[in-house]
Parts: structure tokens; C-alpha cells; sequence
């Protein structure tokens, strides 16, 4: 049988790994089971972005940009080819966003029919 101090122990490293509707940079994680990306949640998946925290996603790709340009500078390719992934994650993410507001626009748009007699 384990005791407390185990099982609190087992709770705090699985809630830490398993982001079920937990909140992420730029939205909100859906993944039921431990995080399959390492935490590397711009351009996963299972994270569904959401038009509220797209101020995250921006700065991000903000960092992700001055990084990039740091790591070039250092001779550290590689670092500048993940700022780079991040960025295009960032970007595309930013789309999504786009059209999740699109769309709510859209939703909220009531049609007007109009019959004339000619």
C-alpha cells in the first residue's frame, strides 16, 4: 500500500505531464494522457488556441524572433533553426486564431431577407 507522501508525489508529477483543459500559452490543452510533446505546446495538436490569449502567441513569436536573430549572432544554428520552427508554430497558430474569430463573427451574424414587389 503506499502511503500519502507517495500518492501526493505520484499527483503532483502526473499534473504536471497531463494537461486535460489545463491552460497553456495561447490556449487551452486537451490531452487526456501524459504530454506527448514534452510540454512543447505551440503547434501541438491537442491544444485547441483561443482568440483571448492570442496576446501569448504574439509574444512568443516575438521572443522566438529576437532569439533566433541572438542564436545566429552565437554561431548556434541549430538554437536559430528551433526559433525558427517556433516562429512558423507561432504563426500558424495565429491563422487558427483568425479563423476561430472569423468564424464567431460569422456566428453572430444575423441574415436580413428582404421581398420587394416589382
Amino acid at each position: 500500500m503506499r502511503g500519502p507522501e507517495e500518492l501526493q508525489e505520484l499527483y503532483d508529477d502526473y499534473r504536471e505531464k497531463v494537461g486535460t483543459l489545463s491552460k497553456v500559452v495561447g490556449g487551452i490543452c486537451t490531452i487526456d494522457s501524459v504530454c506527448p510533446t514534452k510540454m512543447a505546446c505551440i503547434g501541438c495538436a491537442a491544444k485547441v488556441p483561443r482568440p483571448e490569449f492570442k496576446d501569448e502567441i504574439t509574444s512568443l513569436y516575438t521572443l522566438a524572433d529576437e532569439s533566433e536573430k541572438r542564436f545566429e549572432k552565437l554561431g548556434l544554428p541549430l538554437e536559430a533553426q528551433k526559433m525558427k520552427i517556433t516562429k512558423n508554430r507561432a504563426r500558424t497558430e495565429l491563422k487558427e486564431i483568425q479563423l476561430i474569430e472569423r468564424y464567431q463573427k460569422d456566428e453572430k451574424h444575423a441574415s436580413e431577407i428582404r421581398i420587394s414587389h416589382k
